[in-house]
């Protein structure tokens, strides 16, 4: 985490004279066949309960994503085949964004020394596990690609895919297959409505959804 810029490592003696500074314990969940992942304890200290109210909570809106997917795909003109689903996860989430130095003192960590009688600090230079407004800023920055992305799709101001890209990418699934939206009872669809191109995001996971010919600008949007 170190070598990727997401937290530096100092002697407790180096950042001890600061006076915003806060140290916080630090653990460990263990993950089902990966790494554990470092959480930190904010209510140990007062960083939680002090922390300004200012996070956009709002933008928390992962419960209403499958209702968005599922209304593209029953709004889907079948002249352009079945939609077509990707989903891109977005490793180190919270570690995407960075945090204001001022905000670095308040959300250290105290860790073990390499002797008895030296202390480290470690410093998030990132949006950290356990601070309470994490969630909210990540969702906040994620579901504002989601929306730069979806405008770019609107206006068709992607590149243009190169002949071979395009003639390379197997969808598995052929033009004619049968697709029947009506089973899950749309309105009328408008036959000219054009193909799907659009671009969803839950938590940390994008999720593309597109028909022919507009897939390829909806995988590369993100």
């Amino acid at each position: 985490m170190v070598k990727k810029g997401y937290w530096t490592i100092l002697p407790f003696s180096a950042v001890a004279a600061y006076p915003h500074l806060k140290l916080s314990p630090c653990g460990m969940v263990p993950q089902r066949n990966r790494q554990p992942r470092p959480i930190i304890d904010y209510s140990y200290t007062p960083g939680n309960n002090s922390s300004l109210p200012i996070a956009p909570y709002l933008a928390m809106q992962m419960g209403h994503a499958l209702q968005r997917i599922l209304q593209q795909i029953a709004y889907a003109n079948p002249d352009h085949g079945p939609p077509l689903l990707t989903k891109f996860d977005l490793a180190d989430g919270y570690y995407r964004i960075k945090l204001m130095p001022e905000a670095v003192l308040e959300l250290a960590v105290i860790l073990s020394g390499l002797t008895d009688t030296t202390s480290l600090v470690s410093l998030p230079l990132c949006l950290p596990m356990g601070w309470c407004n994490s969630p909210p800023f990540f969702c906040a920055f994620t579901e504002m690609a989601a929306d730069i992305a979806n405008a770019a799709l609107a206006a068709n101001t992607l590149a243009t895919p190169h002949p071979l890209s395009l003639s390379s990418q197997d969808y598995s699934v052929p033009r004619d297959s049968a697709f029947h939206p009506h089973i899950v009872h749309p309105p009328t669809i408008q036959r000219g409505t054009p193909p799907i191109a659009f671009l969803d995001v839950y938590n940390d996971d994008f999720i593309g959804i597109a028909q022919r010919p507009r897939a390829w600008h909806t995988l590369m949007s993100p």
